[in-house]
């Protein structure tokens, strides 16, 4: 009899292992406590966007002047394929720079479209409606991390792209999200907002066209090159 309760014992234990093997498997796939991790192709395809037909660069041609633009294609491939299939529907021409942020070190140029005017009332001129696309930013040797800030400065200090002179980023909806419509120019490093934007571009020619852009001037076309 006591082989016969050792045996039995032992069964429990081993459906008891097995029950908690699959619900602890049910854990994890449900998503309870573990964040799914979304990869380029799942956002392009949701996005309806074709993140492979990608280009080199773009130039601006401004009311200022000419402005050269190298596209970050490779770490961004979601939010430069956003950009590009707004360019190719002229999506930005004849479009003003509605804001320009001067702080103390640095100045930001806004352009695109936004939602509302300076004085709040909501702007539908030019779209049905205005959609977001997730926060996109990669880390060096790493794959790209979505929907999700970077805080910590030893990742900081591992981040691809950093804002500097001439970095072209997509305006923030929220912390996690980017404007698809809206961007900027920053003219000088801006250490504060590094790791909380996707950089997709850099300026590789014409930043003094920007230094004297204004609010009043406007983006005439976008070309590829």
């Amino acid at each position: 009899s006591k082989c016969k309760f050792g045996g039995n014992k032992i069964n429990l234990i081993g459906k008891f292992y097995k029950s908690f093997l699959c619900i602890f498997f049910l854990f994890l796939i449900s998503g309870c406590g573990f964040k799914k991790v979304e990869k380029t192709q799942f956002y392009c395809e949701k996005l309806a966007l074709n993140c492979e037909l990608l280009a080199d660069g773009l130039i601006f041609y401004t009311s200022k002047g000419i402005v050269k633009i190298e596209l970050f294609a490779e770490s961004h491939p979601l939010t430069v394929a956003n950009f590009i299939s707004k360019v190719k529907n002229k999506f930005y021409t004849n479009k003003k720079f509605y804001k320009i942020i001067n702080y103390s070190n640095n100045k930001l140029i806004h352009n695109g479209l936004n939602k509302y005017s300076d004085f709040g009332q909501t702007n539908l001129e030019d779209a049905a409606n205005f959609d977001s696309i997730p926060l996109e930013i990669k880390l060096k040797n790493k794959e790209i991390i979505y929907e999700t800030p970077i805080i910590s400065p030893l990742k900081i200090n591992n981040l691809q792209h950093k804002f500097k002179k001439g970095s072209l980023s997509m305006v923030k909806v929220d912390m996690n999200r980017s404007s698809s419509t809206e961007f900027f120019f920053s003219l000088n490093n801006f250490p504060e907002f590094d790791g909380r934007y996707s950089i997709f571009g850099r300026v590789i020619s014409g930043s003094e066209i920007l230094d004297n852009i204004d609010k009043n001037d406007l983006i005439k076309r976008i070309e590829f090159y």
